[in-house]
């Protein structure tokens, strides 16, 4: 996810893994808005706001995340 804090962008698709059907049952799906409020202080987290929802997620499952 190449997100800079405050910035937006839609979901171009999840990339299949172990965490994919989480992350789309989660609500992160195709042409959803998501926005990164803030990462982590080391780095491995990230708090997203998909739609109306808040939802934080590990840093090996956000590069999954492909966006425009």
């Amino acid at each position: 996810m190449d997100l800079a804090r405050g910035e937006s962008s839609k979901i171009k698709h999840v990339e299949v893994g172990t965490c994919a059907c989480k992350l789309m049952t989660l609500g992160l799906l195709p042409k959803s808005t998501v926005k990164m409020i803030r990462k982590s202080p080391l780095g491995d987290a990230y708090l997203l706001k998909i739609n109306d929802h808040f939802i934080a997620v590990r840093a090996d499952e956000a590069i999954t995340i492909i966006i425009d």
